[in-house]
């Protein structure tokens, strides 16, 4: 028996109709993230500043390792005006610069800036070994992955690792895991950080008033006299100066 009309118009309709992606076509069209570290060195020879946790400093303490870090430990305000605790590079001497120069300021500091490629103070070029891989911090973990709240991104993508065969789906969700991690603990120091640093500040302010209290207390008559006699004659001396150019 034949088709009627009606029957055969269905077919074609349904033909018609696009096919419907199924999820697993969807999820190969995406691009796979693979990765598997080369231990190349290039994130450790030339990463800069590293920023810091709670969670790294936790796991310092908890592991008895965290006076090896105080050295690099440093406070820095970034571009967006966040305060982040960071392990600072130490620079590398360039040649023909005298490092041991007396006339160099024993109190300089090389700005963050200068130091966005320089090694990470623990490692070692030489054996292109790091000093704490046990101990590593969250950011070196997750390295390159990073997550902002919404997404996943690379930081790097001219690392070598990317795209190495062999990583697991155990091995993917954890580094998705340590990115997210790292996104919440970044978020909570950059939250703390300026309180304690208020706190902290306003504590060595009142300690150094006290010193100097102390201090003056325990001076004889005679040397209060002498410290009086160098605030006058100071006093006298911005006076006079003040009369020599009056203001017109």
């Amino acid at each position: 028996m034949s088709d009627s009309p009606e029957s055969n118009e269905e077919v074609e309709k349904e033909s018609e109709k696009p096919q419907e992606s199924k999820p697993d076509q969807e999820e190969e069209k995406k691009a796979k993230f693979t990765f598997k570290c080369t231990r190349c060195d290039k994130c450790c020879a030339s990463r800069g500043p590293i920023p810091l946790t709670f969670w790294d400093v936790e796991m310092w303490a908890k592991n008895g390792v965290l006076l090896n870090f105080m050295p690099y430990m440093e406070l820095y305000q970034n571009p967006s005006g966040s305060i982040d605790l960071i392990l600072k590079p130490i620079p590398v001497a360039k040649e023909g610069v005298d490092q041991q120069s007396p006339a160099a300021d024993p109190f300089s500091t090389t700005p963050i800036e200068d130091l966005l490629e320089e090694k990470c103070p623990l490692y070692n070029a030489n054996e292109k070994k790091c000093l704490i891989y046990d101990n590593r911090p969250l950011s070196c973990r997750t390295y390159p992955l990073e997550y902002d709240g919404k997404n996943f991104t690379v930081v790097d993508v001219d690392c070598p690792g990317i795209g190495q065969e062999g990583m697991t789906k155990e091995e993917l969700q954890e580094m998705r895991d340590t990115a997210k991690l790292m996104f919440s603990e970044l978020s909570r120091i950059r939250i703390n950080i300026p309180v304690l640093h208020q706190i902290i500040q306003k504590d060595v302010m009142m300690a150094l008033i006290r010193q100097n209290k102390e201090a003056m207390e325990k001076l004889s008559e005679e040397d209060k006299k002498k410290i009086d006699e160098i605030f006058q004659k100071s006093h006298d001396h911005d006076h006079s100066h003040d009369y020599d150019h009056p203001s017109e």
